[in-house]
């Protein structure tokens, strides 16, 4: 109770200073000298996504000071990442949140959520500059309060249905940077190689000899699960091709994986208890990943890894990779359109699943031996 209290009292006071003191819609200073970006989320796929806008926000200009606030899960995803300068842990508590970001003196600042939180904590830390998304295309993605604070920022419009990660690279276009690099970033030590390399040398696996394709079946959003009995035919499949199998997955996942090494015929290797920078670089080692919508993709990516996904309620065109060696299977969008599509609306999780449910082995066995050629 007390920290809602504490988030409507910043939201009241922001409504009521930037009334009373101006727009922060002003010209940004150029170059900038510190940049902050509020993105509080927890989910670990799309703090990935937004490694594409930190990398052209230093290209542009290097001496800027770029400062991220965000959930301490997600400080272990950006853990490396030079482009960023300052990560802050969310503090959980907004007046608390207003102080960390005043402290990183800020001339601009830009929200990668439609968050009415983030530019409120902005507009109270004297961020002058702030941009943040107008959604064009889907009724109902504002709330009151954001759609009461955009009003007074630099808006940005975003387009549901277009890939993520350049929607995200536009909050950049204030200062002048207008990139089409949508490449995802993330990093691993040394100290993480020898640790994880060990690990399965002792199990009689060399990640770097192997020629190995990782299975992901699991997901944080359950309806985007294809049945995990298919993702056992196709190791299956995988593994009569060549390919060592292994099972990837979170703390959310273990039922997911449990399930998936019960109905394989193949040997599996387990690399499902891996921290998550361990799972970079396992990732990283892998010649194939297979997973549903999700976080795994992202990193697999970052490494330039061949990715094969299955979507079934979601939009294939907002996060997925494609190139030449990522493929995206879907149902037959000519039949209806993704249950999902935006995250941001309302949705049938009855439907979402009969969605993912419509994609076949067969249909994802035709493309995989595709894939597998150009390997």
């Amino acid at each position: 109770m007390k920290k809602k209290l504490a988030t409507l009292s910043v939201l009241g006071t922001a409504l009521a200073k930037v009334l009373l003191t101006g727009r922060a819609n002003k010209t940004p200073p150029m170059p900038p000298k510190s940049v902050i970006v509020p993105f509080l989320t927890k989910n670990v796929g799309d703090m990935i996504f937004a490694t594409s806008v930190f990398r052209a926000l230093k290209e542009k200009y290097p001496s800027c000071h770029l400062s991220v606030v965000g959930s301490k899960k997600n400080a272990l995803t950006l853990a490396g990442n030079k482009d960023v300068d300052t990560y802050i842990v969310d503090p959980g508590e907004a007046w608390q949140l207003v102080s960390l970001l005043k402290s990183t003196k800020a001339d601009y600042g830009f929200s990668l959520a439609t968050g009415s939180l983030d530019i409120a904590a902005m507009i109270l830390a004297g961020v002058k500059t702030i941009a943040c998304f107008d959604v064009q295309n889907a009724p109902g993605a504002h709330t009151l309060f954001y759609k009461l604070f955009k009003r007074f920022c630099i808006q940005i419009p975003y387009y549901v249905g277009r890939y993520c990660s350049q929607e995200y690279l536009k909050l950049l276009e204030p200062l002048g940077i207008f990139s089409k690099n949508t490449g995802k970033y993330l990093f691993y030590t040394e100290e993480t190689v020898k640790k994880v390399r060990v690990k399965f040398l002792e199990q009689g696996v060399d990640l770097h000899k192997e020629k190995i394709a990782a299975i992901s079946p699991g997901a944080g959003t359950k309806s985007k699960l294809w049945p995990v009995e298919r993702f056992a035919l196709a190791a299956d499949f995988l593994a009569a091709k060549g390919f060592r199998i292994a099972v990837i997955g979170g703390p959310g996942d273990k039922e997911e994986v449990i399930s998936f090494k019960s109905k394989t015929k193949s040997h599996v290797l387990d690399a499902s208890d891996l921290g998550l920078e361990e799972m970079f670089y396992f990732i990283s080692q892998c010649k194939l990943l297979m997973a549903n919508d999700s976080g795994p993709i992202y990193m697999a990516e970052s490494f330039k890894v061949p990715t094969l996904v299955v979507v079934g309620p979601t939009d294939e065109f907002e996060h997925p990779p494609h190139g030449p060696l990522n493929a995206v299977v879907t149902p037959d969008r000519n039949i209806e359109a993704p249950e999902m599509r935006g995250h941001i609306m309302g949705y049938s999780e009855e439907h979402a699943r009969e969605q993912i449910e419509q994609v076949t082995v067969e249909e994802v066995l035709k493309v995989l031996k595709i894939l597998i050629q150009k390997i």
